[in-house]
């Protein structure tokens, strides 16, 4: 009982985490950093853009983890099956959170880190303009965030359909 307890409470931290991180790049630091001059972005997104990269690998992870971990404590993963009460529910859920996994760490971690290596090519070089894919790939990391933002959001809806049976 303590350890099902423990395991959900890492996991809806995490969930909470990953989604909430999500939410703050995807609608507040992206769009921001957009209105700064180059320089100003540059310098900002050079001092947090590893940070936020490590903190989405480390949260989305712990999140996957913590989940499987909980799923198989409560029972196996014999409970994602269509005839169990609630398994369609988790089947739905495990699906949105495991493509938004794949999406966050294969589709948005790395525009991020092109993003700081084309910055600090940029501010080694010491150009007053930014890279020409330098845009796009901050747009492609914003959107990525969003999508995210999007499956983990029905990821939640499902899981806590599941948690009413």
């Amino acid at each position: 009982m303590l350890l099902t307890a423990l395991l959900a409470w890492l996991h809806v931290v995490s969930a909470i985490g990953w989604l909430g991180g999500g939410i703050m790049f995807g609608f507040v630091i992206a769009p921001a950093l957009s209105k700064l001059s180059p320089s100003s972005s540059g310098e900002f997104f050079v001092k947090i853009g590893p940070r936020i990269a490590v903190f989405f690998q480390v949260i989305a992870g712990t999140t996957i983890l913590f989940g499987a971990l909980l799923l198989y404590n409560l029972g196996g993963f014999g409970l994602l099956t269509p005839s169990n009460t609630y398994g369609i529910e988790l089947m739905i859920g495990v699906t949105f959170a495991l493509i938004a996994f794949v999406v966050s760490e294969f589709f948005g971690v790395p525009p991020l880190l092109k993003a700081v290596r084309l910055i600090r090519e940029m501010q080694s070089s010491e150009r007053h303009e930014p890279p020409a894919d330098l845009p796009r790939t901050l747009r492609i990391a914003a959107l990525t965030a969003t999508l995210t933002v999007a499956l983990l959001i029905l990821t939640s809806i499902f899981m806590v359909a599941a948690g009413f049976y």
